[in-house]
């Protein structure tokens, strides 16, 4: 897991080393702010992006995922979430494996929070295990994107 804000750039300037890394980050540099919702195709289907907007919950009330074909970069455009983190090692499933999402069931030890606030990003990796949704004292929605990039992208 890597977690920074997009203005920040030495936080993820060693990924752009790499021409995936470097398209996902030019891409969200050049986002507009007033983006419409739904997905938008950056290499096909190796590489999208998913704008969604959505009502935080109770922490209790969202879930554990992680991924194997595919990593995520989240990035916070509007309002503020809270997105648990911990290895997926240290959890067990919640129901089959299915549509490259595996759920989790919640965790018997603490986890790390990040706030996600606009211009901040999360990525994870397939070993990461995340809840987003999770809403954080005074703020209950989210505007935000998540760009996947398939891992046969980055081998």
């Amino acid at each position: 897991m890597l977690h920074g804000h997009l203005t920040d750039p030495g936080t993820y300037a060693f990924l752009t080393a790499h021409p995936t890394w470097q398209q996902a980050f030019a891409w969200l540099h050049g986002l507009r702010s007033d983006i419409a919702l739904g997905e938008y195709e950056i290499l096909g289907r190796d590489m999208f992006a998913s704008v969604q907007e959505y009502a935080t919950l109770a922490r209790h009330e969202a879930r554990f995922e992680s991924h194997e074909a595919h990593i995520d970069i989240q990035y916070t455009l509007k309002g503020v979430e809270g997105i648990d983190w911990i290895p997926r090692s240290a959890l067990q499933p919640d129901g089959p494996f299915g549509n490259d999402v595996q759920f989790w069931l919640p965790p018997p030890e603490p986890v790390t929070t990040l706030a996600q606030s606009a211009g901040r990003f999360a990525i994870f990796f397939p070993s990461d295990a995340h809840r987003p949704k999770v809403r954080l004292p005074g703020h209950d929605r989210v505007r935000k994107l998540v760009i996947k990039i398939h891992q046969r992208l980055l081998t």
